[in-house]
């Protein structure tokens, strides 16, 4: 289970990540490498023709014609590979190209079948030598690691009413917030963000987590061009975030935690089971006695998990797996900080969603 903090569980998160270093950037602070979740990376430039699925209207070459000029883009990159990402900006036929034909990583069966076979049968780095036929035209792919860049990102937002993922306390209408962003554009500066993220969060009482941001992720437009642009520290925006508001953001360094739990939740808790009908007291003593318990024979962390926990995590062993710093409880994310790894929390964290017993586990690439 991730417990991710109540305001950004309703509204946005970006995640689903492993590992760590760096990479460069042309502009701001550079992407931190972590590898994304999925079964596969990589990058593909579309040769598409008339009648293809999703082709555009400005598509008119015949099949023939787009085997030809596949077939041609591909001999010039087994010449030379370095070629890849700018012939896929000016040559691609998919929405990826304007980002160097960059799919990001996906879970194995969500492309075409002859595409994952395709990415399947390639090392890391490596190009196909033919195209590669599926309905919506030929690819050349080339298999990227599974390792992108992320960009970190806390916010504060000016809301404005009409959804529901919007503070029944905000009122105002799009245009006025609008004006309000735009007036507070030049005056939001790296020193004041938190000052005016105290006053103007309509989500929180001040900046929110966002997590990490990368290529392909549903974030709103611009947002990850604005990140790109700042260095650790900086601010940027307003960015708009459709139907919810327009988001002053500052680039964060992003931290990993992994780690496995037992929750041991109560009646009235967030998220409880209707079966669960032990009161707020019985949990904490349960929490307790499990504790004891672990202290005298920690390997029995998993079984315990499986047999006592309420969280879904339970037939995992508690396991939670990876995520950013920030995403889970503050509650939670102050237990795991103050834990070596392998060891386990010696009184219950609570949580709006129970009693949590901890156990930090190492962050492996």
């Amino acid at each position: 289970m991730r417990i991710v903090s109540l305001i950004v569980a309703g509204l946005f998160l970006f995640a689903g990540c492993r590992g760590n270093n760096e990479t460069a950037s042309e502009e701001g602070a550079p992407g931190q490498l972590f590898t994304a979740d999925g079964d596969y990376a990589a990058s593909h430039i579309l040769v598409a023709y008339a009648g293809a699925m999703r082709a555009g209207p400005d598509v008119t070459r015949t099949k023939e014609e787009a085997l030809a000029k596949a077939e041609e883009l591909a001999a010039r990159l087994k010449a030379d590979p370095s070629q890849f990402e700018e012939l896929a900006r000016t040559e691609s036929d998919g929405p990826s190209g304007p980002q160097g034909g960059s799919l990001g990583t996906w879970t194995k069966g969500q492309m075409a079948p002859a595409f994952d076979q395709a990415v399947d049968s390639l090392e890391v780095g490596a190009i196909t030598e033919a195209p590669v036929e599926t309905p919506f035209g030929y690819h050349i792919i080339r298999r990227d690691p599974m390792k992108v860049p992320f960009y970190g990102a806390e916010a504060f937002l000016i809301g404005y009413k009409g959804s529901p993922r919007v503070p029944p306390t905000v009122t105002r209408e799009q245009p006025e917030a609008d004006s309000l962003a735009q007036a507070l554009k030049g005056e939001v500066t790296a020193e004041n963000f938190d000052e005016y993220a105290a006053k103007y969060n309509d989500f929180g009482d001040g900046p929110i987590f966002l997590g990490g941001v990368k290529e392909g992720d549903p974030a709103p437009p611009g947002l990850l061009e604005t990140l790109k642009k700042l260095d650790y520290g900086e601010v940027g925006g307003p960015v708009a975030f459709d139907g919810i508001g327009y988001a002053f953001v500052r680039r964060i360094k992003l931290e990993q935690r992994a780690g496995a739990h037992i929750l041991i939740a109560y009646q009235g808790a967030m998220r409880a089971a209707p079966e669960i009908t032990r009161t707020k007291e019985e949990a904490y003593a349960r929490a307790k006695e499990l504790i004891a318990q672990l202290q005298e024979n920690p390997d029995r962390f998993a079984v315990f998990a499986a047999q006592y926990s309420d969280g879904p995590s339970g037939p995992n062993g508690g396991n939670l797996g990876k995520w950013f710093k920030g995403q889970m409880v503050p509650a939670f994310d102050e237990a795991i900080d103050s834990l070596a790894v392998g060891e386990i929390t010696k009184e219950p964290v609570e949580t709006p969603f129970g009693y949590h017993i901890i156990r930090r586990l190492a962050v492996e690439e």
